[in-house]
C-alpha cells in the first residue's frame, strides 16, 4: 500500500511540472466549473420561472415522479456535456505537451469543438447511465442505494479512459467502452490507485483552510469569519481547478504509454511503467 502511496506521489509531482510548463492547460476546469454555475443557475430559474419546482413540491399523481425524472435526466445532459467539453480540451491539450509539443488554449477549444458530437453522445449515454442507476436507488431503498453505489463505481472504472479513447482513436462508443476497459485491465488498477492517491494529496491540501476562519475570527470577530470563509471557499476553487487540471495530465500520460509503449515527455519511464506490469 505504501508503495502505491509513494509512486502516486511521484506521479503527482510529474504531472505538477508538466502543468507548469502549461499554465493555461488551468484554463479549462476554471472555465468548466463556472460555465457549470452559470448553467445550474438558469436551470434554476428556468425551473422556477415555469413552475416546476411549484409542481414537483405540491405534486402527487402519478406524472410528478415521471417529470422529476426529466428534469434530471437533462440536468445531467447539461452537466456531462460541460464537463466532457472542457474535459476534452484539457486532454487534447495535455497530449500536445507531453508528445514534445507547446499547445496553446486555441488548441483545447479546437480539439473540443472537432469532438463536439462525440461529447454530446457520450454525456447522454452518461446521463441515462445516472437516471437508471437514480432510477434503482429510489425504488429499491436501501438495496437500491448499495446497487447504485456499486454499479456506478463499475461504471466509472470501466470508462477511465473513455475520452481519450473517443478523442484520439475515434472509435464506435461501443468500442470505446471496450477499448477503455481493455486498458484498466491492463494498468491493473494502478492507473485508479494513482488517481485515488491524487484526490487524498487535494484533500490533505485543503484540510488547513479549515482553520482559517476560526483564526481569523478569534483575531477580528466576525468580520475575520467572514474574510476566512471567502479566502477558504477561493482555496478550495483554486485547489480544485489545479487537480482537475492534474488529473486529465495523469490520465492522458497512463493512455499514451499504454497506447504507444513509450513514457511521454516529463514522465519517468520507470515510474509509469510499474502501472503496467502484469500483477
Amino acid at each position: 500500500m505504501f508503495d502505491r502511496i509513494g509512486r502516486s506521489y511521484r506521479l503527482f509531482k510529474e504531472s505538477l511540472a508538466v502543468l507548469r510548463q502549461d499554465k493555461e492547460i488551468l484554463v479549462f476546469p476554471l472555465l468548466s466549473g463556472l460555465v457549470g454555475l452559470v448553467a445550474m443557475a438558469s436551470m434554476t430559474f428556468g425551473g422556477w420561472a415555469l413552475g416546476l419546482f411549484a409542481q414537483l413540491a405540491g405534486g402527487s399523481g402519478e406524472q410528478t415522479p415521471v417529470l422529476g425524472y426529466v428534469l434530471l435526466f437533462v440536468w445531467y445532459v447539461v452537466t456531462w456535456t460541460i464537463t466532457l467539453y472542457f474535459n476534452v480540451a484539457t486532454i487534447a491539450c495535455a497530449r500536445i505537451r507531453l508528445e514534445g509539443g507547446d499547445p496553446v488554449v486555441a488548441d483545447g477549444f479546437r480539439a473540443a469543438n472537432g469532438n463536439l458530437g462525440s461529447i454530446l453522445v457520450w454525456a447522454v449515454v452518461s446521463a441515462t447511465v445516472g437516471l437508471v442507476l437514480q432510477v434503482i436507488a429510489d425504488r429499491f431503498k436501501l438495496v437500491g442505494v448499495i446497487l447504485q453505489k456499486v454499479l456506478g463505481a463499475v461504471w466509472s472504472v470501466a470508462t477511465f479512459f473513455i475520452v481519450p479513447v473517443l478523442i484520439f482513436e475515434k472509435k464506435p462508443l461501443g468500442d470505446s467502452v471496450k477499448r477503455s476497459t481493455e486498458i484498466v485491465r491492463k494498468s491493473w488498477g494502478e492507473a485508479l490507485a494513482g488517481s485515488a492517491g491524487m484526490g487524498l494529496f487535494g484533500f490533505l491540501l485543503a484540510l488547513p483552510a479549515i482553520a482559517l476562519p476560526v483564526v481569523l475570527g478569534m483575531a477580528f470577530g466576525g468580520t475575520g469569519v467572514a474574510a476566512g470563509l471567502v479566502v477558504m471557499v477561493v482555496y478550495w476553487l483554486f485547489l480544485a481547478t489545479v487537480f482537475s487540471a492534474l488529473s486529465g495530465i495523469f490520465r492522458t500520460a497512463l493512455y499514451l504509454y499504454a497506447t504507444a509503449g513509450t513514457a511521454p515527455a516529463g514522465f519517468s519511464p520507470e515510474l509509469v511503467k510499474t502501472a503496467f506490469v502484469p500483477k
